[in-house]
C-alpha cells in the first residue's frame, strides 16, 4: 500500500490541431517545455485533424499542452485541447498500445497449411498433363530439361 500512494498519478493531455506539421511541430515544443511522454500522434477521421496525446505528471501535462494550444493557436490550427488530470485505470491502459499481436500468428500458420497443400494436389497433374515442353504431346516420353533428340517429334519439326 505505501508504494502505491508515494506513486505519482499519471495525467492524460490531449491536443487536436490542424494537419500533420502542425502536429509534429506542437509535440515537439510540447515535448521541449514540459517532462512529458508522447503516447501517439493520430489522424481523427476527415478534415485532417491530428490528435496528439501524452502522459506526465499533472503540472507538467498542464504546462504541456498550454504551450502546444498557444503554438497552434499562433498557427490558426488548434481545434480542441483537454487535460484530464486523473483519468481512471482504464483510460490509460486503453491508450497504451498493446506489445504483442496473436492474430497473425495464426492467420501464417493457416497460409502455410494452405501452401504446403496446394503443390501436393499440382504435382501429380503436371507430371500427368506435360511430359515434353518442346512438342506438348502426352505420350512424348522426354521430360523437360532432358535433350532435344529424345522428343519423339525431334525430326518432324520445320516440316509443314
Amino acid at each position: 500500500m505505501a508504494n502505491k500512494e508515494h506513486r505519482v498519478k499519471q495525467s492524460l493531455g490531449l491536443l487536436e490541431v490542424c494537419g500533420l506539421a502542425l502536429a509534429i511541430s506542437c509535440a515537439d515544443i510540447m515535448a521541449k517545455s514540459a517532462s512529458i511522454t508522447l503516447l501517439a500522434l493520430e489522424k481523427t477521421n476527415g478534415s485532417g485533424w491530428m490528435v496528439i496525446k501524452i502522459t506526465g505528471d499533472v503540472a507538467s501535462v498542464q504546462a504541456a499542452i498550454t504551450t502546444g494550444a498557444q503554438f497552434a493557436e499562433q498557427r490558426n490550427g488548434l481545434v480542441a485541447h483537454k487535460v484530464i488530470a486523473r483519468p481512471g485505470e482504464g483510460i490509460l491502459l486503453a491508450e497504451t498500445p498493446s506489445p504483442s499481436v496473436i492474430e497473425p500468428e495464426p492467420e501464417a500458420s493457416e497460409i502455410a497449411d494452405v501452401v504446403s497443400e496446394a503443390p501436393a494436389e499440382e504435382a501429380p497433374q503436371e507430371s500427368e498433363l506435360v511430359s515434353c515442353n518442346l512438342c506438348l504431346d502426352p505420350k512424348c516420353p522426354r521430360q523437360k530439361g532432358e535433350p532435344r533428340t529424345l522428343c519423339i517429334h525431334s525430326g518432324k519439326r520445320g516440316e509443314a
